[in-house]
């Protein structure tokens, strides 16, 4: 389920409901948790859930070194030139931590 951001325009109170998208305005013209305040509630962000994921996965972790087998099979097709192999070797060992091209 999205989270939905929203803020008080009386006292600048932010808060955070994790609600479904067909009531997503259910707080807006509600008073505010905060300051009671009727009808100065308004939307801001909606985010999505966070989830967890593996920053050290390549992909031959993930494929069990199949990936490397067939980077090696394209690179010994002869349809790759030369110049490509060394980021082709490179694409082996990238994780989800960053990307450089």
């Amino acid at each position: 389920m999205p989270i939905y951001e929203y803020e008080c325009d009386g006292c600048s109170h932010q808060f955070e409901e994790s609600m479904s998208m067909s009531n997503d305005k259910v707080p807006c013209g509600e008073a505010c948790p905060c300051c009671g305040e009727v009808g100065m509630v308004r939307k801001g962000f909606r985010t999505a859930p966070a989830g967890a994921s593996d920053s050290t996965m390549t992909p031959d972790k993930k494929t069990g070194g199949q990936w490397s087998e067939m980077i090696e099979r394209v690179k010994h097709s002869g349809q790759v030139p030369k110049r490509y192999h060394e980021k082709l070797d490179q694409s082996s060992k990238r994780t989800g931590r960053h990307w450089s091209g």
